[in-house]
C-alpha cells in the first residue's frame, strides 16, 4: 500500500458541464406594489376607487348623517334669509309688472267677468326678475355652505359665524352677480338656457372659496371642469335636482337635509375628480 495521499481534486468543473447560477433572492415585502394612499384619503361607497354620481350622493348622505348639525344649521339660517327675499321680491312684482285687474272676457259668446294679468312675454320678465335677486342672495349665501361643505370633506369644521362671513367678500358678491345675470338672460330664453347656464356654473363659488380666483376666472374653471367631465357631473347634477324634488314633495321640510347632502356631494365631486383625498365619510 502506498502512503502517497492523491492529489486535490479540481473545484472548477470541466468545460460544458457549467451549473447554472443560483436564482436571485426573492423582493422584499411590498416590492412593487403603489405606494399607500396620502392620509386621510377615502376610497368612493362602494369600492373600486372610481368617481360615480351616485356614490357623491351616497358619501353626502353618510357624511351628513354622521354630523347633521354640522351643515344644518347654516343651511336654515340661509334658506329663511332666501324664502324672506323671495317673497319681498314676489310681493313687489305682483304690485307693480305683475299685477292683476278685474276685467270681462268674452266665453262662448257672452261677456263675463275675470281677471286680467300680464302676457307672457311679462311674465317671462317678472320670473327673470325675480331668479336674479333670488339667485343673488343664494349665490352670496351659498358660498359659506360650500366653504363648509368643503371643510367637511376634508376632514373639519366651519363656525357658523364664518359661514356667513363669505357673503360679504367681493369676489364672491361679484361672481354671485355674473352667475345670476346669466341666469337672468337665460330665463329670457325661456328658461332651457338658463338650466343650461345653472349646471356649467355651478362650480363657480367652489373655485372662488377654494382656490381663490376671481369671479371670471372661476367662472371658466367651473365651464371647463363641468364640460371636461360632462357624463359624470351631468349624472350629478340631475341626481341633485332629484333630491330637491324629494325634499320639496316632504312639506319642504326635506329640503333641510337634501340641500346638505348635495352640497356635500358636489364637495366630494369636486375634490375627487381634481384626483384630491376626501376624509372618510363615517
Amino acid at each position: 500500500m502506498s502512503d502517497q495521499t492523491p492529489p486535490p481534486s479540481d473545484p472548477t468543473p470541466p468545460p460544458g458541464n457549467v451549473p447554472p447560477p443560483p436564482p436571485p433572492p426573492p423582493p422584499p415585502p411590498g416590492y412593487g406594489t403603489p405606494p399607500p394612499p396620502p392620509p386621510g384619503y377615502a376610497a368612493p361607497p362602494g369600492g373600486g376607487g372610481a368617481y360615480s354620481a351616485p356614490n357623491a350622493i351616497s358619501y353626502g348622505w353618510a357624511k351628513f348623517t354622521k354630523a347633521p348639525t354640522q351643515l344644518l344649521v347654516p343651511v336654515l339660517v340661509v334658506v329663511v334669509i332666501t324664502i324672506a327675499v323671495a317673497v319681498i321680491v314676489q310681493l313687489l312684482l305682483a304690485a307693480t309688472l305683475l299685477a292683476t285687474e278685474y276685467c270681462t272676457r268674452v266665453i262662448l259668446g257672452p261677456e263675463v267677468p275675470s281677471q286680467c294679468g300680464p302676457g307672457f312675454f311679462t311674465s317671462l320678465l317678472g320670473s327673470a326678475i325675480g331668479g336674479f335677486f333670488i339667485s343673488l342672495v343664494a349665490g352670496a349665501l351659498g358660498a359659506g355652505l360650500v366653504k363648509a361643505a368643503l371643510e367637511a370633506v376634508d376632514g373639519r369644521s366651519l363656525a357658523l359665524g364664518d359661514v356667513l362671513g363669505w357673503a360679504t367678500k367681493p369676489n364672491v358678491i361679484t361672481t354671485a352677480a355674473i352667475v345670476a345675470g346669466l341666469t337672468f338672460v337665460g330665463t329670457l330664453l325661456c328658461y332651457v338656457p338658463g338650466v343650461i347656464v345653472g349646471f356649467l356654473t355651478v362650480f363657480s363659488m367652489f373655485f372662488v372659496v377654494d382656490k381663490n380666483m376671481a369671479p371670471m376666472d372661476a367662472i371658466k374653471a367651473s365651464f371647463e371642469f363641468t364640460t371636461s367631465h360632462l357624463g359624470e357631473t351631468v349624472v350629478f347634477y340631475l341626481l341633485g335636482i332629484v333630491c330637491f324634488i324629494v325634499g320639496a314633495i316632504l312639506c319642504g321640510v326635506g329640503l333641510l337635509a337634501a340641500i346638505p347632502v348635495v352640497l356635500l356631494g358636489a364637495a366630494y365631486t369636486f375634490r375627487t375628480l381634481h384626483g384630491e383625498p376626501v376624509a372618510p365619510a363615517a
